[in-house]
């Protein structure tokens, strides 16, 4: 995997190479904060009341050489394919200098000695005061809220510096300049409670599919539609759902859309729910995004366990005196660090946000850690987003289409968006793309050059995406009108949000399905997806992905035949998908 530096990376590593080694760079800097935070110049900070826990990232060795065996791990018909590693093999091969280790540790000692430091792998956490981590790092926090319902505000700077002599040992600080995860649903205002009773279908709508209804999806038009109609009741392996910024899944509505929308016999199933990061797992209130994942995906994994992991901190403080991490590091670095009998064999994830609003170093960081959790055999399932090819559709000033994090790591599988089933077509607001930061992959390369070289459609916006970056998505799922419950009611929800938890108890069924019969999961799906199991897949070839109103005419990416960026490779075919799972060593 390589990363461009190109108009979209706001993060500016800067090496000062002559300098002495008491002097200082600015090690970090961006030019202003994302779209939907402004500067909060009325709330006040007890700055040394306060506190902010770092994590300073040390500078990995053998990371390319890591990467390598990762995707041979990854790669049917490698001599390496399914070999799956623990956290200590990893943390061998890609361990920090023992230099970068003393050097980072005897500059905290000698400028912030009444912090807390520890040290654990290739990080060390700081705790100190806002006035001890801004004398650290020389610059000033400064409190800025979210333009939401919430009001949320978070304590974030536009840069920092760190001593010269420090530069090629540490690759990331936060939090600092990276401002938090949002969770990708369309429109929460069109999210509505369903007047008749849960359970009933609309008996004026056509049901082109069984069980399908233009207003109405639930797991039996799923099961009918990606053909996972007579899959076994599967029950090896575990099934996980991240869970962020104070959504909860809540065990009664679980079990409620169980008993009435369930497809498999499996009402009597429940969900374990883990805290990350001092994360809680209350009764109430519900969450609309938590409850969507662990129903949809809980339901169409059948009896396989379930575990949704919910993880505190969204970058945020709200006057508790504490300034909260960001919860990608935490949530990866808890599971990375679990035994292999705990890890889930696959991971739903619903939750990113604009790639260019991300700093380049924690973008590459959250990534190097995906690529980790896949070469320990997880499969990890991710939406594309919702804003087709983006909004405001500019990048530090250019005209741009605009991307998704992590939709764009190369090291995860990301779900697109369709919508309809007589035929299925692309979602217009489903998100899709290439990377400005992570170039294409070598699993990527025959297909996107294929359609980059026969497809006509996108001719006419070639200069506003970056042709040889990460495409995706890599497969699509329905994303619109599911029914979920929530507080005991039914309501209907839209987005990818939708199609991640859809691909993410398919491809459960899958790895169960290889445990039972004594083989090892899938792990990082990509490799296979598209190359043994590419024709596992429904190509949907009508609708198109759009986008950027008023900023760039004809904007966005059409499904065609083959892959796409605006469906990928396609929707499931459950029963084609299993013989490839099974067939493959």
């Amino acid at each position: 995997m390589r990363v461009f530096k190109n108009l979209s990376a706001l993060a500016v590593l800067v090496c000062v190479c002559d300098a002495r080694p008491t002097s200082s760079v600015v090690f970090e800097k961006v030019e202003s904060s994302p779209a939907g935070w402004v500067l909060d110049k009325t709330t006040k900070v007890d700055k040394d009341a306060t506190s902010i826990t770092l994590k300073i990232h040390l500078v990995n060795q053998g990371m390319d050489k890591f990467h390598k065996l990762a995707m041979d791990i990854a790669t049917p018909g490698n001599a390496q394919y399914g070999n799956h590693l623990d956290h200590e093999q990893i943390l061998a091969m890609t361990a920090p200098k023992a230099e970068s280790v003393t050097l980072v540790n005897d500059w905290l000692k000698s400028e912030i000695s009444n912090a807390k430091v520890s040290v654990k792998g290739d990080y060390f956490t700081v705790e100190g005061s806002v006035n001890a981590i801004e004398k650290l790092l020389k610059t000033k926090y400064s409190t800025f809220e979210v333009n939401e319902e919430t009001k949320a505000k978070t304590l974030r700077t536009l840069e920092y510096s760190l001593p010269s002599a420090l530069v090629g040992h540490v690759d990331m600080i936060q939090p600092t300049t990276y401002f938090g995860v949002k969770q990708f649903r369309s429109t929460i205002s069109e999210h509505h409670a369903i007047e008749d009773e849960a359970g009933a279908f609309h008996t004026d709508a056509v049901q082109a599919v069984t069980g399908c209804t233009g207003t109405r999806i639930t797991p039996t038009c799923l099961a009918n539609l990606y053909n996972f109609k007579n899959a076994k009741n599967e029950t090896a392996g575990l099934l996980g759902v991240a869970g962020f910024l104070e959504e909860y899944a809540i065990k009664t509505d679980f079990t409620t859309f169980l008993n009435s929308y369930a497809y498999f016999s499996n009402k009597a199933k429940s969900f374990t729910c883990t805290g990350v990061n001092a994360g809680t797992c209350p009764t109430s209130p519900a969450g609309v995004e938590a409850n969507l994942d662990v129903q949809y995906a809980g339901s169409i994994s059948s009896s396989v366990p379930m575990t949704y992991y919910s993880t505190a901190g969204r970058g945020q403080w709200v006057g508790s005196g504490t300034n909260t991490n960001e919860p990608y590091l935490e949530f990866l670095n808890y599971l990375l660090a679990l035994p292999a009998a705990s890890l889930p064999n696959t991971l739903s994830i619903s939750y990113g946000d604009d790639e260019a609003t991300v700093p380049l170093s924690y973008a590459t960081n959250a990534c190097n850690l995906f690529s980790q959790l896949g070469a320990r055999g997880v499969s990890i399932l991710i939406s594309s987003g919702d804003s087709g090819v983006g909004t405001t559709c500019k990048v530090n000033g250019k005209t741009s289409f605009t991307t998704n994090f992590p939709a764009a790591c190369p090291w995860v599988t990301t779900v697109g968006g369709t919508t309809g089933n007589s035929p299925e077509n692309a979602w217009s607001s489903g998100g899709g793309g290439f990377s400005e930061i992570f170039g294409r992959p070598d699993y990527q390369n025959a297909t996107v050059n294929n359609w980059l070289s026969t497809d006509t459609t996108h001719t006419a916006v070639n200069n506003y995406f970056n042709a040889s970056g990460r495409a995706y998505p890599d497969i699509s799922a329905q994303a619109t009108n599911f029914v979920i419950i929530a507080s005991g009611s039914a309501q209907s929800v839209s987005g990818t949000s939708c199609s991640a938890p859809t691909t993410a108890g398919i491809f459960q069924l899958l790895n169960s399905a290889r445990i039972a019969s004594g083989k090892k999961g899938l792990g990082f799906l990509n490799p296979w997806l598209y190359n043994t199991a590419s024709t596992g897949f429904t190509d949907i070839k009508n609708g198109k992905i759009g986008g950027c109103s008023g900023v760039i005419s004809g904007a966005g990416f059409s499904a065609v035949t083959g892959w796409d960026p605006a469906t990928g490779l396609g929707t499931p075919n459950y029963e084609a998908l299993l013989a490839f799972a099974t067939s493959t060593a």
